[in-house]
């Protein structure tokens, strides 16, 4: 259940609906968020808060790759939870994405789900700084690096798989929104 990779990784702006425990298992890890960053060192591990957007750089170590876990932590709500109340819409919702990738996400959807017009839905999502196709993706990209780093090797969690049940059209769509979230190919770090 880890993510492996043999190069430097720089993964920008994700954002978790729930909070994660990140553990390092060989390299370096820098988490950066507002000019606020955290260095972790291979056995050391560190809680994410839901839906706080940071940056990753994964450094593998001279011969050897860089190995990491993604689990869901199991903790009381964090303090940042308790000052992001003015998420109250696109944080549930960014749930529901990440828990249900595969679905049609799309304004009409939100709306019928929240009971409201398309143009009010958006603009909730506005209000507090979102945008639906922005956080449909992000969410994607999330749930896909999560079942990267659930895989055990099988033809269930190949690379194809998970792009299908991270709600990708193709894995073209797929490797296109890696390579720009990323800098590299989506085969590269979901081995």
């Amino acid at each position: 259940m880890t993510i492996r990779v043999h190069h430097p990784l720089h993964l920008l702006r994700l954002r978790f609906p729930v909070m994660f425990r990140i553990t390092v298992l060989n390299g370096t890890l820098y988490l950066r968020n507002h000019g606020a960053s955290k260095k972790l060192l291979c056995g050391e591990s560190t809680a994410v808060p839901a839906f706080l957007r940071f940056d990753c750089d994964v450094m593998p170590l001279q011969h050897r790759a860089a190995e990491f876990s993604l689990e869901v932590a199991s903790a009381p709500v964090d303090a940042h939870q308790v000052t992001e109340r003015k998420k109250e819409w696109s944080r549930p919702l960014a749930q529901h994405i990440f828990m249900s990738p595969q679905g049609s996400w799309t304004a009409a959807c939100v709306a019928h789900q929240w009971q409201v017009t398309p143009q009010k839905a958006r603009a909730r999502l506005f209000a507090e700084g979102e945008a639906l196709r922005s956080l449909v993706r992000e969410q994607r990209v999330a749930h896909a690096l999560y079942m990267a780093a659930r895989a055990d090797g099988s033809d269930s969690h190949d690379l194809a798989t998970i792009a299908v049940r991270s709600g990708f059209a193709s894995m073209a769509a797929f490797s296109d929104i890696c390579e720009e979230m990323t800098g590299v190919p989506a085969d590269a770090f979901l081995q």
